[in-house]
């Protein structure tokens, strides 16, 4: 296995371009891969240009890097929940061009969480991380969200079904791993969820990033899930949380298990890249570095390093 760190954990207070900086400084830190990412539709076309990708895989190969997998932020295909044709094709084409940008930019992995219906509404903007009353300016007392009376959760699924099925089959022929990566409150974010959704998408370019601390939010026990998942696991996203209202801490300053983790992970023959994604860190090299030290720790010990 190898440890990698996404460019976000570098970028404040957003994911927002340009990458140059915190490439350097990942691979300043001797990661052995990062992620790159799309955090807006105009990104894909205005700054992942020939040009800036032929400059960003070359800054990261110097370090010795390699791209473990390109993130389409999820903003940027909310209309593979719409139930229009215009507007699901219109996501399609988007992700198509983040396709294009991923393997230019080197990786065979292009990374987008699952969508949720656009009719739920929450408090905040990202409606995943609504799990908390107190996540929410200003504060109510009960975890409220809107849904649309006599909502069809049903004919949501079947609808999103589709969107991933046309979205594998743009992978499949590109040659490139779709990894949908389960958050809370979304159409596939369990362990469970995600194998339902495998159940119907049979392909082996439909696989999963598997994020410890999402999966911790939904009160899963982790090598368990792992061991479900097994070979569907193409990436893993690093973040730890005290499985009470933070779920973005350095892994070792958590409840995860780190070890029963990276022994599962073993166990089920993954060997690719552990990537650290702790995002809008006030002192993000100090903890970072602490982090990688802990898991190199961990990793030792578990015979992967």
């Amino acid at each position: 296995m190898k440890l990698g760190c996404a460019v976000g954990c570098f970028t404040y207070p957003h994911y927002n371009a340009p990458y140059e900086d915190a490439v350097r400084k990942i691979g300043g830190l001797g990661f052995d891969c990062l992620e790159l990412i799309a955090a807006q539709t105009p990104d894909l076309y205005d700054y992942y240009t020939d040009s800036r990708i032929e400059a960003l895989k070359a800054l990261y190969m110097s370090y010795g890097m390699e791209l473990s997998e390109f993130v389409l932020y999820a903003h940027l295909v909310t209309g593979l929940m719409e139930r229009d044709e215009r507007s699901k094709q219109a996501a399609c084409d988007v992700f198509k061009r983040g396709v294009d940008v991923a393997l230019k930019l080197g990786t065979d992995k292009i990374n987008i969480v699952s969508n949720w219906p656009n009719e739920l509404k929450a408090p905040i903007d990202y409606v995943p991380c609504y799990f908390h009353p107190g996540a929410s300016v200003p504060f109510q007392p009960k975890l409220t969200m809107e849904m649309p009376k006599n909502y069809d959760a049903s004919g949501a699924w079947e609808n999103y079904m589709d969107s991933l099925s046309r979205l594998t089959h743009i992978c499949e022929a590109a040659g490139i791993y779709l990894v949908l990566e389960g958050h809370a409150n979304v159409e596939v974010g369990t362990t469970d969820g995600f194998l339902r959704a495998a159940d119907r998408i049979d392909s082996p370019y439909f696989g999963t990033n598997f994020d410890t601390a999402w999966q911790l939010v939904q009160r899963e026990y982790l090598p368990w899930s792992i061991y479900k998942l097994g070979d569907k696991i193409r990436h893993v996203h690093l973040r730890d949380g005290d499985g009470m209202l933070c779920y973005s801490l350095p892994p070792g300053m958590g409840i995860i298990d780190w070890n029963g983790v990276v022994r599962a992970l073993k166990e089920v023959g993954y060997d690719g890249c552990l990537s650290f994604e702790l995002t809008g860190y006030k002192e993000p090299e100090r903890y970072i570095k602490e982090a990688k030290a802990y898991m190199e720790k961990i990793m030792r010990e578990e015979d992967v390093l």
